[in-house]
Parts: structure tokens; C-alpha cells; sequence
């Protein structure tokens, strides 16, 4: 075993302010004031619904969503710019995973330590100039230990300069829709006390931790209590104190400043529902982590995932050529919805679908769209294509056969109306 790293860099024992974390958890009230417990913000084409009434926030803004779709569960101040601190690092490894992912650099690719990065001050490692060590492992070290000089290192590797990847993390905060988001940092460390120079806001954080989630493997990391770094160099524990003492977190990262307060953007996973908090401005550290536990728990007690239908999935419809013969669309992707428990049995299925063809048709095509909706309105959709190959040729047969989809699987959902 190496020697250990204190986890946020920004102090306390770790014992003590977990022992408060979880005490917090379980004796405050949830923080979710009365007044900002409906929005009618749509964010992501999401309803948002209204949340119980709950006691004063302790934090400046908070949000809660649905992972997958970004669905809003709870929101509030959730567009008011703040600074995101140490979770600035989310969109640094973002890109820096998606450089790996199109093979400008690789997760094993030494990183020569710069003088810059040996002198970054905050939460830090300790590097020294002159060592060197694999881009990965500082990668790691900048989400689990929210690193500064890990942070510079890697913004050095992956864009060829801090200015650099500055540049790509506001290009990808723009592709992303994150337009209450100006990064002029890669770690979030402000240029003097109370100064922060980078802006977001919660409903962004959550837009780069969703992008993170759906297309990197970072949570193999953020998901440790305590992780080597560099074959066992040095030990580093997570600065996030959900990570092992709430039911199903893995992620994903912290931030402090004493401008910003005490942040985090979390994420927990139970059964098929991922969900979301952010929690900007708590007044303390152990605030962060109860306040973030309060809304997950709360997403978990009151929301369900109702899965309706799975990619590739032939639909109870049918679609006839204009010279004969019927194909049975299928789902494009999976069809699923986050919605209120107390919800499910009003949720319907609508299929928007034109009852013929005319031409050619190539496979994935779309025919048309489903439509899930409950008494309020629709929730979410999906498209609904052409599972094979419809040549001019085999629509003059006018045998069904000839279009490789006659009929549902069995097992197929038939029903017009779901649960």
C-alpha cells in the first residue's frame, strides 16, 4: 500500500465529516422549499412535475434529473450562473476521454510534468516537474481527488496547452447546449480567493455529467472510495462521501471555492433508474453531500423507471404498401419513462404512424413515431422504423413475406394502452 492522499484538499478528517454526512442524511428535513417546488421550465423536452412542499434550501440552487432522458424532477434556481468550482474538471475529462475515444491520444500516452502543473496550487497531488506518469492516471487523479495539477497535466497532454483545451471545453459546452457555461480554467481553481472566473449552471452541470455517463467509462473511477493511483504510489480517496454510504452512488464529482461555497454534481443508479443531483452553494461539506442524498432519496421514493418498449421491438401496428404486403415497424431504441409511482397506471402508448406506404422503404427508415403520455400530456417519444430492406421489386410481389416482418415476435407488446 502506498501512502494516502486526503481526499478533497480542502481539509477535514474524513471520519468526522462522514459520521455528519450520514447523521445529516437521516435527521434533516428535505430541502426542498415550497416555492420553488413547480417549474415550468421544460428542460431536455421534459415535464416537470410539482414536488412536495419541504423546509428552506440549505444551498443556492439545486436540480434533479433523470439521467437518461434529462427529465426535470425537481428544480431550484437551477438556471442561476455560479461558479462550478472543482466540478469545471467534468468537462476537462469529458473531452479528454472523447481525444482517447478518436485516437488522438491514448489513456497510456506519458505525460511529462510541467513546471506550470508542479505549481498549481489548491487540492493537489504533489507532482513534481520532471515525472512522469500515464495520462489515464491523471485523469483518474482529477476526478477522484479533484487533482489541480493532474488537471493542468492532462489539459497539457490532450490539447498541447491549458489555452487550448479551455477552448475545446467551451466548444463542446456550446455542441452540448450549455449556454450559461464559460470555462477560462480546466480545474476551476480561481486566480486569486474569491475571485472564480468560470460560470455554469445546474441545469449545464447536469447536461455535462448526462454526456459523461452516456459516453465515457469515468464512472469506473468515480464510483471508488479509494483507488490507487500509479500502481499503488500513492492512495486516493474520493472527495465525493457518497461514494459507499448512499445506496447506488458512483459519481461524480465535488467542487469548493469560497466563493462558490461547498458543491457537488452526484449521480446513484437503482435498478433501471439513474438520477442526478446538483447541488450548488451548501454551507458546509457535510451540507453538500446531505442535501444531494435528500433529493436522490427523494427521486428514488417518489419516481419509478417504466420500461414500454425495447430497441427493435415490433410494434402492434401494421403498415401496407400501396401494391400490397405489410411490414411491422419496430422500435428505433428502447422506450422508457421516469414518472411518479403513483403515476404508472395512467401511462399510454400512442402510435403515430401512417397506415401506408408508397415506394421503397430502407431498413431504419422511419415510418413514424410512439408517443408515451399520461393524463397530463406526452412524456417522451420515440421513432418507429422500417425493420428490413422494401425494394421497389418486392413491394410488386405484394407478398407479405417478402418484407421479412410479417408478424410480431411472440412476446410483443400488442397492447394500444400500457400499464
Amino acid at each position: 500500500m502506498g501512502r494516502k492522499v486526503a481526499g478533497d484538499g480542502w481539509k477535514t478528517a474524513s471520519s468526522v465529516l462522514l459520521t455528519g454526512v450520514m447523521t445529516a442524511s437521516f435527521t434533516l428535513a428535505v430541502a426542498i422549499p415550497a416555492s420553488a417546488t413547480a417549474t415550468s421550465r421544460r428542460h431536455h423536452h421534459a415535464i416537470t412535475r410539482q414536488a412536495a412542499h419541504f423546509a428552506a434550501p440549505l444551498y443556492k440552487g439545486a436540480l434533479l434529473e433523470d439521467a437518461d432522458s434529462g427529465r426535470v424532477l425537481y428544480a431550484y434556481n437551477a438556471d442561476m450562473e455560479w461558479p462550478p468550482a472543482s466540478m469545471a474538471k467534468m468537462m476537462l475529462l469529458l473531452v479528454a476521454s472523447e481525444q482517447i475515444a478518436a485516437g488522438h491520444v491514448h489513456v497510456n500516452d506519458p505525460v511529462l510534468i510541467s513546471e506550470r502543473s508542479a505549481h498549481t496550487m489548491g487540492s493537489r497531488l504533489g507532482l513534481k516537474e520532471g515525472q512522469v506518469y500515464p495520462l489515464g492516471e491523471l485523469m483518474k487523479a482529477a476526478l477522484v481527488k479533484s487533482a489541480n495539477d493532474a488537471a493542468v497535466a492532462v489539459a497539457e497532454k490532450v490539447g498541447g496547452s491549458v489555452e487550448a483545451t479551455v477552448r475545446m471545453m467551451n466548444e463542446r459546452a456550446r455542441t452540448l447546449g450549455m449556454l450559461h457555461t464559460e470555462y477560462h480554467t480546466v480545474d476551476g481553481l480561481p486566480p486569486r480567493p474569491t475571485h472564480d472566473v468560470d460560470r455554469t449552471t445546474a441545469y449545464d452541470l447536469a447536461t455535462v455529467a448526462r454526456a459523461i455517463i452516456r459516453e465515457t467509462n469515468l464512472l469506473q473511477w468515480s464510483s471508488q472510495q479509494q483507488i490507487e493511483f500509479d500502481n499503488g504510489v500513492c492512495m486516493l480517496n474520493n472527495t465525493n462521501h457518497l461514494v459507499g454510504h448512499f445506496e447506488g452512488c458512483d459519481g461524480l464529482k465535488t467542487g469548493f471555492t469560497f466563493m462558490a461555497g461547498f458543491n457537488v454534481t452526484a449521480t446513484a443508479k437503482r435498478g433501471d433508474m439513474r438520477l442526478l443531483a446538483v447541488i450548488l452553494g451548501a454551507p458546509s461539506n457535510a451540507q453538500r453531500f446531505a442535501q444531494a442524498g435528500k433529493l436522490l432519496e427523494y427521486g428514488f421514493d417518489r419516481y419509478t423507471a417504466l420500461s414500454l418498449l425495447r430497441s427493435g421491438e415490433a410494434l402492434p401496428v401494421q403498415v401496407r404498401a400501396q401494391s400490397g404486403g405489410t411490414i411491422h415497424p419496430v422500435a428505433a431504441r428502447d422506450l422508457k419513462v421516469v414518472l411518479p409511482k403513483a403515476d404508472v397506471s395512467s401511462v399510454k402508448l400512442v402510435y403515430d404512424i401512417a397506415p401506408t406506404i408508397d415506394g421503397a422503404v430502407h431498413a431504419g427508415e422511419p415510418l413514424g413515431r410512439v408517443v408515451a403520455l399520461d393524463q397530463q400530456g406526452p412524456l417522451t417519444e420515440i421513432t418507429a422504423i422500417c425493420p428490413i430492406e422494401v425494394s421497389p421489386a418486392a413491394v410488386e410481389l405484394g407478398a407479405s413475406e417478402a418484407f421479412g416482418a410479417t408478424a410480431p415476435p411472440s412476446g410483443a407488446n400488442h397492447r394500444q394502452v400500457n400499464q
